[in-house]
């Protein structure tokens, strides 16, 4: 038995889903404090109406080198009301030092100045230095009943707005033509049209990056200034803003954290080298094992991102009762008072554009469920102790209503003693002649179980399968005879288990990335769907490797000027940034 906990030690140690939690020494500080992080975000739009989705790509970078930075796995994107109020907020996960996201913008939103902010853990050591900020003026047409009326901050005023208010829209600019050229096949396209979007590359080797692309419809409304990646990377020319002092927040460099402490209801008890549990419960679940530090400090590592966000912790220990767990705060980045951009003012010119788009919303969103965006890359259902597990499909066998008679009869490799009223489930190993050798971690949907007599109450009609290693296993700093998880058929069991010692959270998880939609009309099945896109195409990531790359959308039923932009950074630390104009007649 020794052998085969050694040998599984060597292997669970070595995969990479099975992180350990080890803290951050006082070198590997010390390296990273030469090492700065600051980020650029690209969006779809930085003038909305509620009932629209804002669409944004974030960018990592390294402002001394100019490229992607790979320390943070974790981002943060914020937005703010005008009195710096948080009314949306997401985590980001950052692959390579890129991710994406979106927030629809309900129609609670009122109309005025917002700030779109984005952040990591480690760039907040540099206050507010480490906060990107986008300006977006938000336009809420429902928020009056008076008929004449738009929103509560139309200007008086008849004299056009100021230019350095608003982004010309009469031109076309592309701001490094030395890297790319973007053309479509044609300049005028008809409703409901193929249009063919060619990117082409003056050096195979400097497009080897990442970049997004936008297609959206232009209008007359104020736009507040934005920054391309070229004014973005250039503002940071020979800048040397590292971490010389001591860092106040870690950075996240192998995925996001869940940290806290326990406390001993007894102050003289001993805080140190206990072990804590996460479970988050569900289809895709997650697990994982901390030990505390001498002042019962605890952190997780979550490397991966099942969709759930209850989570339950617990204190793994003989005397768990004597401990209560408290978790940390939140990281919450700092910001003065101060507006990034001027007032959003409306003119009564801008009544029939605001008219005009708000329908095309609500025509857009009354057909959501025939044009939803699809997963890019959906979870799959895998298990930590995945592909070591054994299972029994309890449907393929004579159902059992108690646990004890489905042990007997169908889980072989399982066997349960009791004592003084409590049950325990041990796992058999069958190269000692079939000996029960110990206590085995138990699991339900994922959620650890410490008290396994709730199970045999429990109607094992509910059950679907049960997976078990029946083998000594290392997991994290703890070593278990043997897994079992019970899987229900709904993945939605709730533990009786109560105490200071378990705590359920919620907490927030990475946006899984989508694919979004986009129309193909060489099909015949959307003819009689309405069309009124003003976003006719959003591309968070493409690479760009090729010397000619190709891109392909279908022009809606909207008529009108569409911008194209792409920005982004290759990989030796350029950035592109242009725009280009296609017209639908």
């Amino acid at each position: 038995m020794t052998k085969k906990i050694t040998f599984l030690a060597l292997f669970l140690l070595t995969n990479t889903f099975v992180i350990g939690q080890n803290n951050y020494s006082a070198k590997s500080i010390s390296q990273i404090n030469t090492i700065e992080e600051t980020l650029y975000v690209h969006c779809n739009t930085t003038t909305l109406l509620t009932g629209e989705t804002l669409l944004f790509k974030v960018y990592s970078l390294n402002p001394l080198q100019k490229k992607l930075s790979l320390i943070s796995k974790i981002g943060y994107v914020e937005l703010l009301d005008d009195g710096n109020k948080s009314v949306l907020k997401q985590k980001i996960a950052l692959k390579n030092g890129t991710g994406q996201g979106d927030f629809f913008l309900s129609t609670t939103l009122k109309t005025g100045n917002y700030k779109l902010i984005a952040y990591t853990n480690w760039s907040l050591n540099k206050a507010e230095k480490g906060i990107s900020k986008t300006a977006i003026y938000l336009i809420n047409p429902f928020e009056s009943n008076t008929p004449g009326e738009i929103t509560k901050n139309i200007s008086s005023e008849t004299e056009s707005l100021s230019p350095s208010n608003v982004h010309k829209k009469g031109e076309t600019t592309a701001l490094n033509k030395s890297l790319i050229t973007v053309k479509t096949d044609k300049e005028k396209y008809s409703l409901r049209e193929k249009v063919s979007l060619t990117i082409n590359a003056i050096s195979k080797e400097k497009l080897d990056g990442s970049f997004s692309v936008s297609v959206r419809k232009t209008d007359s409304l104020p736009t507040p200034e934005t920054l391309s990646s070229i004014d973005f990377i250039n503002a940071f020319p020979g800048m040397n803003n590292s971490n010389t002092e001591k860092s106040r927040f870690l950075p996240e460099l192998r995925g996001e954290n869940i940290s806290g402490k326990i406390v001993g209801k007894d102050s003289a008890k001993d805080l140190k080298d206990k072990t804590v549990a996460l479970s988050l419960p569900g289809k895709s679940f997650g697990f994982k094992v901390a030990k505390t530090e001498e002042n019962g400090k605890f952190n997780f590592i979550l490397d991966r991102h099942p969709g759930t966000t209850e989570a339950i912790i617990q204190v793994m220990e003989k005397d768990r009762n004597d401990y209560e767990i408290v978790l940390d705060k939140t990281n919450t980045p700092e910001l003065n008072t101060a507006n990034v951009s001027a007032l959003l003012q409306l003119h009564p010119k801008n009544k029939r554009e605001i008219e005009n788009r708000s329908i095309a919303n609500q025509i857009e969103n009354n057909y959501y469920q025939k044009k939803k965006d699809s997963l890019a890359n959906p979870l799959k259902n895998v298990s930590f102790f995945h592909p070591l597990e054994k299972e029994y499909v309890l449907d393929d066998y004579t159902r059992f209503p108690s646990l004890k008679e489905t042990i007997i009869e169908v889980l072989y490799e399982v066997s349960y003693k009791k004592e003084n009223d409590t049950y325990s489930l041990l796992i058999k190993d069958f190269s000692a002649q079939g000996e029960a050798y110990g206590e085995a971690l138990v699991l339900v949907d994922g959620l650890l179980i410490q008290n396994v007599n709730e199970l045999f109450e429990y109607d094992m009609q509910n059950i679907y399968k049960v997976s078990f290693v029946n083998q000594g296993y290392v997991y994290g700093p703890k070593v278990f005879n043997g897994v079992i998880n019970f899987v229900t058929k709904k993945q939605d069991y709730k533990t009786k288990t109560s105490g200071t010692f378990i705590k359920d959270v919620t907490i927030e998880r990475p946006q899984t990335e989508k694919k979004y939609f986009s129309p193909d009309y060489s099909l015949s099945n959307d003819e009689r769907i309405p069309d009124f896109r003003y976003q006719l195409f959003w591309l968070p990531e493409t690479g760009l490797t090729e010397n000619e790359s190709r891109l392909f959308f279908y022009t809606s039923d909207v008529k009108g000027r569409f911008e194209i932009s792409i920005e982004g950074f290759t990989n030796q630390g350029e950035a592109v940034s242009i725009k280009e104009y296609l017209t639908v007649e």
